[in-house]
Formats: structure tokens, C-alpha cells, sequence
């Protein structure tokens, strides 16, 4: 069940993967009614020998017995092949939409006759009759009229002979047939007959079996033989994988961690968790997951920063059912904190700067104003830079500069953090945004932009390729070493509560919740945080450094 909810996160949550099944589902009716709207369809009905042997012609008499022989010896060498058409999309077939017109070619075997069979209507059938066309390999192309006219010929001839055998019997040099501007109206059908002669050549007789039918429709259509049993088609694909997310949304859903077994302890009443916008995702589901297991719990969230999260519960009671989450600890009297993860943050430049490290003192000099242009730093063009902060109230804002400037950031001078627009004489271009989530779009979207975000984040950010992660000073976080891999931006979440809440109050509970159990702690695995209890229950060593 892990492994299921890690998926469903990973793939959005219900609401997208909801949405993607809608759209697994409507993929072939999409590619059938606009991808590939017009079908042009076609199957080989009957392809064998004719059939007919002496004792079906020979009545006793021997009054034509002569002809009767080369008419059996000719018989004996033709076949039969029945090809049915149809229009099986939704939408008519006109001339134009052919690329390459629909061919039929039969191996060695040579065309004697054709005919046009259950079309829908007269004018179907005349139309198919206009269109076809018998070539050699010559490419010269004649009527059906035309060689109907020479078959008719080489009868005649054949019985005029008597017994001799026919030398001047013209013999049928049309190695295909092929369907030259037809038009076919949605859903018409029709069948198409060919005679077929094996050639002299043939010295064993035997009758061919090949069929080729060639052709292309060009744009949005699609030339399919109904014949082909492919296992793995589009319905069946999106089909399938529809089936596969469905069982896996609605599993997920309807399971819910039992409470009767003890690993969860429920509590009842409202509860508000409020402060790091960084970490209040993650929080949020946590909550949810155990608002599933426990719904006599009320679990609000509210991602007010860091700062404002602390004071607030700072100002509160201890029956007032406050959590705050601060990144980094807060120097706050009469509460109490625990340790909840670690959380790395990186600085983080738009792609358009080129750049994949800098150095503290470069960094530091960048806020300070004392470089405006990214070319000051790696040369090549101008780039003007551009700094993208958090608002006063955010505990990442206040890891930064202690952690990593060692001074604040400095004052604010644009709102579209493209301009000094509020402060046009000022030296440095920087603008502000409350939320992390803005932060991170920011920079995304603005050349030569800088600033800061937790790791899941950027990670997040990263996969559209418009922002690059720096190192500092060629460093970054390791936890197998800690403090001593010399990486300085990262801290420990923590949870502040007013007083130490009683074990079996909401409070208490929800906060055993999240820094014991296996889901909490996956939670905040799968997004990239490092819980401070190990699976043994044993606190992390490194969470103490901070």
C-alpha cells in the first residue's frame, strides 16, 4: 500500500490521475473522430484455385472435347481472390486524400478479369468500375471495358481453333489492378473479384497464394487490414493502462490504515498546524493520511511562514490546538520544540545564466551590490542579475543569511523582479515573494534571476530544465558526512507547540504521528526530506547539529 500511495503521489494525486484516465479512456475515440479520422479498410476473403476439372466440363460428348482440353488446361491454372473495401471511418473518402492510390498485386500471377460485387448501391458499383484500372509491368494502364474486350477475344479463339492449340490467343499481361480516384461515402462497402492466371512460366503448376494491396491516405487517414490480429493496438494499450491507474486510485482511496491495530493513535477535535511554506506540503498530506485513519480529527493547515507560525503559538494557550513548523529553530521562551526533518536548500540561478557554482564570497558581493551583471562573473554577454527573496517572515529567508550571506539580504527595489521599479536609482535589482512556491516560479521564469529553495522543490523545478542548482564554494550536502562536508544551507524542521501537550490529546498524538510512524516518515522520505527519527525509533545524530 506504500509503494500504491508513493505512485499516486508521484503521478499527482487523485484529481490527476483521475484526469489521465478520463484521457486513456477517449484516446482512441480522439484518434479516431481527429488523429486519424478517415479509415479506408480492406480483407482478403477468398484466395484459391478455381476449381473446375474435367469431369465437371466433359458431358460425354466428344463434339468439342478438343476445346474442352485447352479450356480445362487454362481453368486448371486460374484462381479466385476476393477482396472486400470499405470505408470504416467516419468521415467520406475522396479522390484527393489519396497519397498513393489503392493497389492489389497477386505475386507471378497475372490478372485475366475483375468484377465489382455487393456494392451498397448502382452508383457505388458504377464508381468502382470507373476507378479500376489493370497495369503490367510496364505501367501501361487500360479499362476494365478494355480487357474484358480482350478476354472476350481469347475465347473466341480458343474455341475457333478446334483442337490445335491456339497460337495467336492474346494472353492477359496485367500483373495488378489499382483504384484511381474513388471516392467512397462513410460506411459503403463493397467487393472486388479478381481472375488470376498462373503464367507459363510456372513450370509446377502450383497456384500462387500472394496478395499485396499497397496504397496511403494521406493526412489524418489511415489504410488498416482488418485481417492483422495485433495483440497490442491503441484501445487496448490506453485501455489497459486506464484499467491499471483506476485499480490503483481507487485501491488507494478506499484503503484506509486501520486504527483497532495500534498503529495509529487517533485523537478527536480540531488541531491547526501553521508556518513553513517549504515544508507544508508535505505537512498537508500528512494530515490527511491521518485525518483517513482517524476522522474524528480536524486537521487545518496553513502555510503562513515561519516566523509567524512561531509567534503565533508563542501568543497562544495550550488548549488552543496549535502546531507550528519553523525552518530552524526559533529563540522563542515558553515553547517547546521538536525535531522533525532535515531540510536542504540550495541557491538556484534561470538557466540563461550558465553557471553551475559560485563562490561565498562571490554570492555575498552579488547581494551586496557589488556585482549588477552576470558578465562581471563568468563573462560573455550582459545579463543583468536579478535577486528573487523571501518576505521577512520566512525562516528560509533567516537561514540564508545566517547560514550563507552572513547579513541580510538588503532592501527591496522591484515588484516584477525584472526592474527597479520601486527604487530606480538603487544599485541592485531585487524583489520579494511570500511563498516558496513563488519563489521557485519566479526564478524559472526570469533571465538572470537568483535566489533560494528547499531541494524537493528545485528538484521539482528542475525537470523543465530552466533553472540550475549552484554549488557553494564546489560543495554540496552529504548527509553520510554532515557538517563536516562544509555545505552550510540546510537546517532541521521543527515543530513548536505551546507547553508540552499531553500525550493523549490531538496535539500529542498527531506529533507522535509524524515523527514516528512508517507512513509519516515515508511521507517525508518521498519528498526529499530527512526525518530525524530513524525506522528504529532512534534520533538522528545530524538533526542535533542544527
Amino acid at each position: 500500500m506504500q509503494i500504491l500511495r508513493s505512485a499516486l503521489d508521484f503521478l499527482g494525486g487523485p484529481g490527476p490521475v483521475a484526469l489521465a484516465i478520463a484521457l486513456l479512456f477517449a484516446t482512441p475515440l480522439i484518434d479516431r473522430l481527429f488523429v486519424r479520422r478517415k479509415r479506408l479498410s480492406f480483407r482478403v476473403l477468398y484466395n484459391s484455385k478455381i476449381g473446375l476439372g474435367p469431369d465437371q466440363l466433359h458431358d460425354g460428348t466428344d463434339s468439342h472435347a478438343p476445346q474442352l482440353r485447352e479450356l480445362v488446361r487454362q481453368l486448371e491454372r486460374m484462381s479466385i481472390v476476393v477482396v472486400r473495401v470499405r470505408n470504416s471511418g467516419n468521415y467520406d473518402i475522396d479522390p484527393d486524400d489519396f497519397d498513393k492510390p489503392l493497389t492489389f498485386t497477386f505475386g507471378d500471377r497475372v490478372v485475366w478479369n475483375a468484377r465489382v460485387s455487393e456494392a451498397g448501391s448502382e452508383e457505388l458499383r458504377e464508381e468502382v468500375r470507373r476507378s479500376l484500372q489493370f497495369f503490367g509491368r510496364d505501367e501501361l494502364r487500360v479499362s476494365l471495358p478494355t480487357v474484358r474486350e480482350r478476354v472476350s477475344q481469347s475465347m473466341a479463339r480458343l474455341f475457333r481453333n478446334g483442337g490445335d492449340r491456339p497460337r495467336a490467343v492474346v494472353e492477359p499481361v496485367w500483373h495488378g489492378v489499382r483504384l484511381e480516384s474513388l471516392t467512397l461515402r462513410r460506411k459503403q462497402k463493397f467487393k472486388l473479384l479478381v481472375v488470376l492466371r498462373e503464367p507459363d512460366t510456372n513450370p509446377t503448376g502450383e497456384i500462387g497464394k500472394e496478395v499485396k494491396i499497397t496504397g496511403h491516405l494521406g493526412g489524418a487517414g489511415v489504410l488498416h487490414d482488418e485481417k492483422q490480429e495485433r495483440f497490442l493496438t491503441l484501445p487496448r494499450l490506453t485501455g489497459g493502462l486506464a484499467a491499471l491507474l483506476a485499480a490503483v486510485l481507487v485501491v488507494t482511496l478506499a484503503w484506509a490504515p486501520p486504527s483497532s491495530d495500534g498503529s495509529v493513535a487517533c485523537g478527536t477535535g480540531p488541531l491547526r498546524v501553521e508556518g513553513s511554506s517549504v515544508f507544508m506540503p508535505t505537512m498537508a498530506k500528512i494530515a490527511e493520511e491521518y485525518g483517513k485513519a482517524c476522522p474524528d480529527a480536524q486537521i487545518a493547515t496553513d502555510a503562513n511562514g515561519s516566523i509567524a507560525g512561531v509567534r503565533s503559538v508563542a501568543a497562544a494557550s495550550p488548549e488552543d490546538g496549535l502546531i507550528a513548523m519553523s525552518d530552524g529553530k526559533q529563540d522563542v521562551s515558553d515553547v517547546v520544540a521538536e525535531q522533525a526533518a532535515i531540510v536542504v536548500y540550495h541557491v538556484v540561478v534561470h538557466s540563461s545564466v550558465g553557471m553551475d557554482t559560485v563562490r561565498l564570497d562571490q554570492l555575498r558581493g552579488i547581494y551586496a551590490g557589488a556585482y549588477t551583471d552576470w558578465s562581471q562573473l563568468r563573462g560573455g554577454d550582459p545579463l543583468p542579475i536579478r535577486i528573487v527573496g523571501r518576505g521577512g517572515e520566512s525562516g528560509t529567508r533567516e537561514l540564508f543569511e545566517q547560514r550563507v550571506l552572513g547579513t541580510g539580504e538588503g532592501t527591496l527595489t522591484s515588484d516584477d523582479c525584472r526592474t527597479k521599479d520601486r527604487a530606480p536609482q538603487a544599485t541592485v535589482i531585487r524583489c520579494e515573494r511570500d511563498k516558496n512556491a513563488d519563489v521557485v516560479r519566479e526564478i524559472a521564469a526570469v533571465e538572470g534571476a537568483i535566489g533560494y529553495a528547499d531541494a524537493p522543490s528545485v528538484a521539482e523545478a528542475r525537470k523543465t530544465n530552466r533553472m540550475t542548482a549552484l554549488s557553494l564554494d564546489g560543495k554540496m550536502f552529504d548527509a553520510s558526512v554532515g557538517v563536516e562536508a562544509g555545505y552550510p544551507f540546510w537546517t532541521v524542521e521543527y515543530l513548536y507547540t505551546k507547553g508540552k501537550p499531553d500525550g493523549n490529546s490531538l496535539a500529542g498524538r498527531f506529533i507522535r504521528y509524524v515523527l514516528e510512524h512508517d507512513e509519516a516518515r515515508v511521507r517525508m522520505t518521498d519528498a526529499g526530506y530527512l526525518p530525524c527519527r530513524t525506522p528504529e525509533g532512534t534520533p538522528l545524530e545530524l538533526c542535533n547539529l542544527r
